[in-house]
């Protein structure tokens, strides 16, 4: 493939993902990070000033929305699923297999478990379809350790963190380190000094 067609390649591959969400000042999409919006309705994925995306942003075809802040890291190999929203505040980092779900991704009955999977493999994901969605929110200064999975209508505190390997079941509060299946509290954090606090406002 000659210099010119590769360019080609990469603006038409760029373009592509850049279309599917909306991106803020100063953000990039890397090589690994994957933009797949069903909706094709770029509003419904928001990406704020200077993020870095090297992980998955995932929309269901029946509905979903995703709205990361400023400053916000998205890891390698880490995915964002939504069926009705996940919402991640500013200078949240989210390290490398880490998975968000605001959704069982597949009934919970067994058949129609089984007839959703056939579906997806003839027409796609449907227009309609109940996964049980619960809202999904990570406020501002989280750190979510590599490999956590964060599960449907949890509340992840301001400055909290999530250890590595953790699976979040029940919100977490602010500034609380929280680690283990199920995540439990191990000890509260300090806040930061009075000058950050007021630079942020």
């Amino acid at each position: 493939m000659s210099n010119i067609a590769k360019m080609k390649f990469l603006y038409k591959f760029f373009r592509k993902k850049i279309w599917q969400c909306q991106l803020g000042r100063g953000s990039l999409l890397y090589d690994s990070a994957q933009i797949c919006n069903p909706q094709n309705n770029p509003k419904r994925i928001q990406i704020g000033n200077h993020t870095h995306i090297r992980g998955e942003i995932l929309l269901f075809k029946h509905g979903g929305k995703v709205s990361i802040g400023d400053y916000c890291y998205l890891g390698e190999g880490s995915r964002i699923w939504s069926g009705i929203e996940i919402l991640i505040g500013d200078r949240v980092l989210i390290s490398h297999m880490v998975s968000i779900y605001d959704n069982t991704t597949h009934p919970m009955r067994a058949d129609l478990r089984h007839f959703h999977y056939r579906e997806i493999l003839v027409k796609g994901h449907p227009d309609k379809i109940d996964l049980s969605e619960k809202r999904v929110e990570i406020c501002s200064d989280a750190w979510i350790g590599s490999h956590a999975v964060i599960l449907r209508g949890v509340k992840i505190g301001e400055g909290a963190v999530v250890a590595a390997g953790s699976i979040v079941t029940k919100d977490v509060q602010d500034y609380t380190l929280v680690a283990g299946n199920p995540a439990k509290k191990i000890r509260a954090l300090e806040k930061p000094p009075a000058h950050f606090m007021a630079w942020n406002e």
